[in-house]
């Protein structure tokens, strides 16, 4: 009983109190006034709001490619008339009275320019603002001496663009009119335009890193980069907002800088890219040359030059846009930059090597430059016994040496009586220039077949330089051998009758008969030919050449193994063929079958100019007494070194010396050597050989004597060497 009675004075209760609760809201409604509240739709100003909202990114993908106009097309694109009075306010930054005058005169003649402006100019010190307002300027000057000097300045007006002059410019009569035009158009909308960058003049609109010294913003943008010193506008709107930047192309009036003309660089031209002035000497060089050239720099630093040739600063960001419209053949710079461009020819030359190829690279032809990777370098080193010091002493020089920044692979062929001091040194040994490669001999073999089989190239453009581990090389005999290589490639005579070029200027001739000769190089200092290989000091030798001589020291000591000594049968070829020449007589060296080789082609030798120096010499491993003993002969092979590499004459002026050191010319040691084969081969000697020594490996007919009565004669068979 007693929870039913609980409830229903609860029930009683509640009503109660709603009907006060409605008694006192209909008394206030009645006898009070009460505040309405807005709701956020009706005070709400969707214009300004629409203005401030972030606008969508563009697809620059998309658009990039609609903006490639000519200026004729942009003054047609953005033909409809500007609306009438639209607000404007421009910011100078004050430097001379002169700049000022003329940048306002600018503004005030501005063609069709009828809007409504507001000048700001922002002085860097009171005396400067001082100095204005004693001549009654009808502007508002201001103070900021801060690298964003206009970061002070508040827009409290409708002002629609934000006009920003900086570094004195003094744009043309119709620049601002035309710009504003292009901004009320679709494409140009949402983007920065400008006529002023650090590139060369251009035909048409296109996409850029950056702009400087004159704006024209969006009162949106500029609020966004007021923080910002100039040079920052262009990379914040488009990192933060994507807003693009576009340089216009430009004229006379619709420049935006009538004291900057825009530069005309050389397309397909030799580019240096100057970030110090250690290319300076070199660029001075080519610049007395026909060879046009152009210079860029990323720093303002390094824009002087010794010689009247105009330097043009870059940008690192704009360098690839750059480097696309100019499209260089060739691109020079200092050290490794990171610089890629697929049709140029790329040479970093290291701050060392630099002195050391200035004296001679103008004497390369643009084409030559193009070819300056082509050729590939290796060197190799023949070593061996228990010569470790010596070995090590030769790796120490060529590490010092100049590479020009050019990959050079090392090869090490190990003789079978290499020590583990050499093959534990050759395990370790660190080559950063290229590759590393060992070959080690497990059987002792003669000399010949150490020198011959030490290298064979690859392909056309392998290049040996063959050293022996006695030998002592010069910082520069790298340069000495690529600079000629690349000169003797320029005159077409890479496939000529030159075969190699040598290192070591010798003093003594081995080649006469009656023993060694001293032998003196042409007046002059001049570099010579000689129809001698180099047997000191090492050499380049040239592939198709090398691949000639494998192929003919093959056939040669083929014939000779097939007929057994005291067989008395007869040899195909003759054993002694070069009786003129004392490797004749030297049957087991390589020497001998080079020398048959070279004679028999009319090849010659190009080796170095000096008379008292050279790019190599040998070490002997000899005992003080025995130096003492042999002192004037020790001075005959063991000759000082030079680092100089001088400018090389055409090689059709070089003197030309035959095989005993005798003056003499290239048509005379083609008909002598092909008297000799008439003599050694039944082929008739062919011009253009491509270097195959077949015609060189004909036998001779023999008459072969058969018994009268003899039924089936036996057959006999000959050797074919193809």
């Amino acid at each position: 009983m007693f929870p039913r009675v609980k409830s229903s004075l609860i029930g009683a209760l509640g009503a109660l109190v709603t009907v006060v609760l409605v008694y006192h809201v209909l008394k206030l409604s009645v006898t009070e006034s009460y505040t309405r509240y807005l709701d956020t739709t009706e005070f709400t100003n969707y214009t300004l709001l629409e203005s401030l909202l972030l606008p969508e990114k563009p697809n620059l993908q998309k658009e990039t490619p609609d903006i490639h106009l000519t200026l004729d097309a942009l003054n047609q694109y953005a033909s409809p008339p500007l609306p009438s009075q639209q607000p404007i306010t421009i910011l100078i930054r004050f430097k001379t009275m002169e700049t000022l005058e003329s940048q306002l005169n600018s503004i005030s003649n501005q063609l069709d320019f009828s809007s409504l402006y507001k000048i700001h100019i922002i002085c860097t010190t009171e005396t400067e603002k001082l100095k204005l307002a004693s001549k009654s300027f009808p502007h508002t000057l201001s103070v900021n001496p801060t690298q964003t000097w206009y970061n002070h300045i508040h827009i409290t007006d409708n002002t629609n663009n934000i006009i920003i002059l900086d570094n004195q410019v003094i744009p043309g009569s119709s620049y601002f009119n035309f710009v504003l035009r292009l901004l009320n158009t679709p494409l140009f909308h949402h983007t920065l335009l400008g006529s002023e960058s650090s590139f060369i003049c251009q035909p048409y609109a296109y996409q850029v890193p950056t702009l400087q010294d004159i704006f024209l913003l969006t009162r949106f943008q500029f609020e966004l980069v007021k923080s910002a010193p100039t040079e920052q506008i262009s990379q914040l709107l488009f990192d933060l907002y994507g807003i693009p930047s576009i340089l216009l192309p430009s004229s006379d009036s619709f420049t935006g800088n009538t004291q900057s003309k825009c530069d005309l660089l050389s397309k397909e031209s030799l580019l240096f890219y100057k970030t110090s002035s250690n290319l300076d000497e070199m660029i001075c060089k080519f610049a007395k040359t026909s060879q046009p050239i152009t210079v860029i720099s990323p720093n303002d630093d390094s824009n002087n030059l010794p010689c009247d040739i105009k330097v043009h600063q870059v940008m690192k960001q704009e360098l690839d846009l750059l480097l696309n419209e100019i499209v260089p053949r060739v691109i020079i710079y200092e050290n490794k930059q990171d610089i890629t461009h697929t049709n140029a020819t790329i040479i970093g030359f290291p701050t060392l090597d630099i002195p050391f190829i200035t004296p001679w690279i103008t004497d390369l032809s643009l084409d030559t430059l193009q070819q300056w990777h082509k050729p590939h370098m290796n060197i190799v080193i023949t070593t061996g016994g228990k010569r470790s010091n010596v070995l090590k002493s030769m790796i120490t020089q060529l590490k010092q040496s100049h590479y020009m920044g050019d990959t050079v692979d090392l090869s090490l062929v190990m003789d079978e009586k290499s020590d583990r001091s050499i093959t534990k040194y050759i395990n370790k040994l660190s080559w950063s220039f290229g590759n590393k490669q060992m070959r080690h001999r497990i059987q002792r073999v003669h000399p010949m077949q150490t020198f011959t089989e030490s290298w064979y190239p690859a392909h056309d453009q392998e290049f040996g330089i063959l050293l022996d581990d006695r030998t002592q090389v010069s910082s520069t005999f790298y340069i000495w051998l690529k600079y000629n290589l690349l000169k003797i490639m320029q005159e077409g005579k890479e496939e000529s009758n030159i075969f190699g070029i040598s290192l070591y200027a010798p003093r003594i001739l081995d080649t006469d008969p009656s023993g060694r000769k001293v032998f003196e190089s042409p007046p002059h200092h001049s570099p010579y030919l000689m129809q001698v290989p180099t047997s000191f000091g090492g050499a380049l030798y040239f592939p198709k050449h090398w691949r000639e001589f494998h192929d003919y020291i093959t056939a040669r000591l083929t014939d000779q193994a097939i007929i057994k000594r005291g067989s008395g049968l007869p040899h195909l070829f003759k054993v002694s063929l070069l009786t003129t020449v004392k490797s004749n007589k030297w049957a087991s060296s390589w020497r001998k079958y080079l020398d048959e080789l070279i004679y028999m082609r009319g090849y010659v030798m190009l080796y170095p100019s000096t008379s008292y120096s050279t790019l190599s010499t040998l070490t002997f491993e000899e005992s003080l007494k025995k130096k003492e003993k042999f002192e004037t002969a020790d001075k005959l092979y063991s000759v000082p070194l030079s680092t100089k590499v001088s400018e090389l004459p055409d090689l059709d002026s070089l003197p030309v010396l035959d095989i005993h050191g005798n003056s003499t010319t290239t048509t005379f040691l083609l008909q002598q050597g092909h008297q000799l084969q008439q003599k050694f081969s039944a082929c008739k000697p062919i011009i253009h050989h491509l270097f195959d020594p077949s015609d060189l490996l004909c036998p001779f007919n023999r008459l072969i004597q058969i018994q009268k009565d003899e039924p089936n004669p036996p057959p006999k068979t000959i050797q074919l060497f193809l």
